[in-house]
């Protein structure tokens, strides 16, 4: 047994690419991603209390995910220097989101990744998110 074992080549370590909301571009795109109200992480920053605030925790590290939402009006964005789209500027209304989450969602069913009768859960969980969203609560 060789521990520590030799030390070899580095390799490099491939990761997805990512679109101009910063979610990435890499398989199934589900609604939450073509009709965003966030960005979504497979990874989150520690707390700096934790220590070692710079450290990145991945899904293996026990964490699901990052979730930062867009700001709601184009105000809010340009006062955070936010490059990514707010949601106003994005969608119209509530409606138009949810028609856009709908039309996501069926697509996918055509494709074949996703079952017809998940489209109205679906929907809800579009519902919900926007509603949270807007209504004022940050991540």
């Amino acid at each position: 047994l060789n521990l520590p074992p030799e030390h070899g080549d580095e390799y490099p370590a491939l990761v997805s690419d990512v679109d101009e909301d910063c979610n990435e571009t890499g398989g199934i795109r589900l609604p939450d991603l073509t009709v965003p109200l966030a960005t979504y992480t497979g990874w989150n920053l520690r707390h700096p209390d934790n220590g070692n605030p710079g450290l990145v925790i991945g899904i293996t590290g026990g964490l699901a995910g990052w979730t930062l939402p867009f700001a709601v009006t184009k105000g809010q964005r340009e006062a955070a220097e936010d490059p990514r789209m707010s949601i106003e500027e994005r969608y119209e209304s509530r409606d138009d989101y949810l028609q856009q989450a709908l039309k996501a969602a069926t697509q996918l069913v055509e494709d074949g990744y996703m079952l017809e009768e998940d489209i109205e859960r679906t929907q809800e969980k579009a519902a919900a998110k926007y509603d949270y969203w807007t209504n004022g609560h940050k991540s």
